[in-house]
């Protein structure tokens, strides 16, 4: 190993094991890992802690079979309705003989609600009033109107004579392909939802490690500006291998704190069938979120993931560094990393906001900012993780952003350098470009 690759391999072993070893470090990584786990297992908890809490809603409805109307058993279809799975009700329907009492037993909460229904005199045609003392926005009130909806409707193809095998088919949904505008790709070829979101979860990730991590890096160069450090290890190591070090260090840092959070994270989300079983005592569904995920999380998507997560960080790291030194307090840090920031911080929005569709560009502006180095970490992964990038068009972007980084870090390692001159100054444009010109 040369004299520059030691340098830089002791710098970044000082950083990392500085950083794991301290507390704040080891709690932060700690809630993370509950919190992650938490959100995987979510769907199961809630299942878990709700699927006997079904609201018991009253159903008034004394003159409902007959009388100017079709007969049929209102309380069975508005529970079929209301429970699409019948193991796990939503709803009771529970029918009650005396409305003013059943309004009291809503009042002191023994009911969620209750449903008045008349014949209006036209057959299939009712009167529907629900009372409840809940929130106009309810889940219950909601769940109300819905199988509301759905038992009128099918009433009233009782009464125009329909049998019930007719009305279940004229109430199905019909199935809608999609297919891609480009003949060139075969049909189900494209972006999934599923894909989507993969791809914005992980921009989520890349922008959040640019932001701490990144920020780490400054606030250490600040610090070991401030206390005169800088000067000391500057002989001892040039301001490339310093500047590699910290990088490599506080990345190995992020990455073991992301590992320890979305790998046991991931594991509980990919055994959601399995935990189910075990939990719930259910089969588990063979084509769920986790199904998908497994399906969309491929190897290759892993390793591009992994490429723009690293070199990302370290375009962006790199220049968080090379800004640092210019300061010689730390009050001074903010102001000049803003700007740097902010540009992280656009950059995420952008692809975020134009992936969702918020942002309507045309295809050709999309494609060439996916190259733009400070976009390329979100916008060209989440177009990938989405189907609508190829292997060819990451590896491009990966190959820019690599050359990008590099001569972020030769400007970053000039300004390290210059850096050491600025002590007791404001850091001004007339100043760093004089500095720059002494430092080459």
């Amino acid at each position: 190993m040369n004299l520059t690759a030691r340098n830089a391999v002791i710098v970044a072993r000082r950083e990392y094991t500085w950083r794991v070893r301290s507390r704040t470090f080891v709690i932060s990584t700690l809630l993370l890992m509950a919190l992650g786990i938490a959100g995987a297992a979510a769907p199961i908890l809630i299942t878990l802690f709700v699927k006997n809490t079904a609201a018991q809603v009253g159903l008034y409805a004394p003159t409902a079979s007959g009388q100017g109307s079709v007969s049929v058993d209102l309380a069975a279809l508005l529970t079929a309705n209301a429970n699409p799975d019948p193991k796990n009700p939503s709803i009771v329907v529970v029918p009650v003989d005396d409305l003013d009492v059943a309004r009291q037993e809503v009042v002191s909460g023994q009911l969620a609600g209750v449903l008045a229904v008349a014949p209006t005199g036209q057959p299939g045609e009712y009167g529907w009033t629900y009372y409840d003392n809940g929130s106009p926005f309810g889940q219950t009130k909601l769940r109300v109107q819905q199988t509301v909806n759905a038992t009128a409707f099918q009433v009233r193809m009782l009464a125009a004579g329909l049998t019930p095998a007719q009305i279940v088919q004229a109430s199905t949904p019909p199935e809608v392909s999609f297919e891609p505008a480009d003949p060139s790709k075969t049909a189900g070829e494209g972006p999934s939802a599923t894909g989507f979101g993969l791809g914005f979860g992980m921009t989520v990730i890349i922008f959040i490690a640019i932001l701490v991590y990144g920020q780490w890096i400054a606030m250490s160069v600040a610090e070991e500006k401030s206390s005169r450090v800088m000067e000391v290890v500057l002989n001892a190591a040039s301001p490339f291998q310093l500047l590699a070090g910290k990088v490599v260090g506080v990345g190995a840092v992020g990455f073991t704190q992301y590992a320890a959070v979305a790998v046991p994270a991931l594991i509980v989300l990919l055994l959601q069938p399995t935990l189910e079983s075990v939990i719930l005592g259910t089969t588990g569904n063979a084509s769920g979120p986790a199904t998908e995920l497994a399906a969309v999380l491929t190897p290759q998507l892993v390793i591009v993931f992994g490429a723009f997560f690293v070199l990302g960080f370290a375009l962006y790291a790199v220049l968080y560094a090379g800004i640092a030194s210019l300061v010689s307090r730390q009050e001074d840090l903010n102001p000049l990393i803003g700007p740097l920031t902010m540009v992280a911080t656009l950059g995420y929005l952008l692809a975020a906001w134009t992936m969702a569709g918020l942002i309507v560009l045309p295809p050709a502006i999309v494609d060439l900012l996916s190259y733009v180095p400070f976009l390329s970490p979100y916008l060209m992964l989440a177009r990938y993780a989405a189907g609508q990038a190829g292997d060819l068009e990451a590896l491009i972007a990966l190959v820019i952003l690599a050359a990008s980084t590099l001569v972020a870090l030769w400007f970053a390692a000039r300004l390290y350098s210059a850096g050491v001159l600025l002590y007791g100054q404001r850091p001004s444009v007339r100043n760093l470009i004089a500095i720059l010109r002494s430092a080459g």
